[in-house]
């Protein structure tokens, strides 16, 4: 046995000691990291780079949200929790071991004072088991007592409230794991539907600047007619009302434009606010059956799949409390290293402890009816998120069907509204048409137009809607990778 002397000696040991509890406590924090980017990345080896010279495509602006995006990575944080949660609970079945030293010191005493017993380490490490010194207030000398003791503890039976920890941790990470995929599918669209807003709002800005171009060249010319006496007044005003007007829409359309870019440009975490965006994602569109897309969403939905992981952590929530009915058994065990303390030629003790809860003052039988009521939440909830899936899916294909209806119809109605346009022109110039049926003309064409751009990218924005309903919208693997695809069947079948 090594002595308290011999111990004070030894500084190399003490720092020994508190090495190893240094080295224990440390994190590798880039592969604590790199576990949830495993997922989200989805296998990709190389971090995307932004390039401010180069137009930035759909696909290119999707991987940068999915890079940078501060949401994805805490809600990553909560998927390692869940793993560590796991470790943690996965623990309880080992024993522990710890050193556990104590130093006694004791100013003299009084010649003739009692006697008096010191407690050195009540409850040997919590386990009940303590040692006691008793002090010679006679001597008149200074007391110390040094012991240096391993304290072992093992929870040999918990009940299998232990089993039940580890079966909850293994469902919420499974939990975590799809809720993290599912924000970053959420994420993905979102950036799809920022970009299209700025296409949309682009593109109407292109529409009205040529509007407006060829409505002041008309203004002029009802001016120069008006102050030769071939035009009234009426014309004049109606002209410049129908610039103002386009005017405003211009400003307006203009201002989403910096929104719209300010928008992505948080989303992505890069400053795009001048870069080019072309629209290069051009998919074959097939309407799906309704009937197979809603079972594609029942097999693919990240969310729906986390609340059934959510079920099965809540049941076995409800064992575990169940499981505090049962006793559980702890061995304790203690080594001493060196001793001052009484009886100084003991080495070693152990103790073995038994609880079983005979009364608990109703506190278990609360713990399992707020687990149960936990699982008739989590039931409640898939239940409704499977409602609300299948009304979204609808939702979707109706969106869907309808704008591909609409363009087909919107393309017909901006080719009438054109030659309409001319007819009102040459009309107007020969007199046989007035200023308002020229006017009425121009506000058709413009129209048309505006609305012929949105349909087109309402059409691809909501097939990608669809996808993300369906559950196969996923992240892009190449540069002019093909966003996901839903159970489909041709048109027309």
């Amino acid at each position: 046995m090594i002595d308290r002397h011999t111990a004070r000696a030894c500084p190399r040991f003490n720092l020994a000691v508190l090495g190893i509890a240094l080295v224990a406590g440390c994190v590798d924090q880039d592969k604590e990291i790199a576990v949830y980017r495993s997922v989200i990345d989805g296998g990709a080896t190389t971090r995307p780079v932004y390039d401010e010279a180069k137009p930035l495509t759909l696909v290119e602006a999707i991987k940068l949200a999915n890079a940078n995006n501060e949401t994805l990575s805490i809600r990553g944080e909560d998927y390692l929790q869940a793993l560590i949660d796991k470790d943690r609970a996965a623990a309880a079945f080992f024993p522990t071991i710890s050193l556990s030293p104590t130093y006694f010191v004791q100013d003299k005493v009084s010649s003739g004072s009692s006697s008096t017993t010191i407690i050195t380490n009540p409850g040997g490490g919590g386990t009940g088991v303590g040692s006691s010194v008793t002090v010679d207030g006679g001597s008149g000398s200074r007391n110390e007592r040094f012991d240096a003791q391993v304290v072992g503890n093992w929870n040999a039976f918990n009940g299998f409230r232990d089993v039940a920890n580890v079966s909850r941790a293994r469902a919420t990470i499974d939990e975590q794991r799809e809720l993290l995929l599912d924000l970053q599918t959420s994420l993905l669209l979102d950036v799809a539907r920022v970009y299209y807003e700025i296409l949309r709002s682009e593109q109407s800005v292109r529409v009205l600047e040529n509007s407006l171009a060829v409505q002041e060249a008309r203004l002029r010319d009802t001016t120069g007619r008006q102050q030769a006496g071939l035009a009234r007044p009426l014309d004049v005003a109606q002209s410049q009302a129908q610039v103002s007007s386009t005017k405003v829409l211009l400003l307006q359309a203009k201002s989403d434009v910096v929104n719209g870019r300010a928008t992505l440009a948080y989303l992505i975490d890069a400053p795009i606010h001048t870069v080019v965006l072309p629209d290069g994602y051009d998919p074959r569109i097939d309407l799906p059956v309704l009937e197979m897309a809603l079972r594609q969403a029942l097999e693919s939905r990240r969310d729906l799949i986390a609340a059934q992981a959510a079920v099965r952590a809540a049941r076995q929530d409800v064992s575990g409390a169940f499981n505090q009915y049962y006793p559980s058994l702890n061995i304790n065990g203690n080594y001493f290293l060196t001793r001052d303390s009484t009886p100084t030629d003991s080495d070693w003790n152990g103790l073995v402890s038994l609880d079983i809860p005979i009364f608990t003052a109703g506190l278990i039988h609360a713990d399992v009816r707020t687990a149960w009521s936990r699982y008739r939440q989590a039931v409640l909830t898939q239940r409704q998120l499977n409602r609300q899936i299948d009304a979204a899916i609808r939702t979707a294909l109706e969106n869907l069907t309808s704008t591909l209806a609409r363009l087909d119809e919107l393309r017909v109605q901006a080719t009438a509204a054109r030659q309409a346009l001319r007819q009102a022109d040459e009309s107007y110039r020969v007199g046989l048409a007035t200023n308002l049926e020229r006017l009425t003309a121009q506000d058709q064409v413009l129209s048309a137009e505006l609305q012929l751009a949105s349909a087109e990218y309402d059409r691809k924005f909501f097939y990608l809607t669809l996808l993300r309903q369906t559950g196969t919208l996923t992240l892009p693997g190449g540069s002019d990778a093909y966003l996901g695809s839903p159970t489909t069947q041709p048109s027309g079948m």
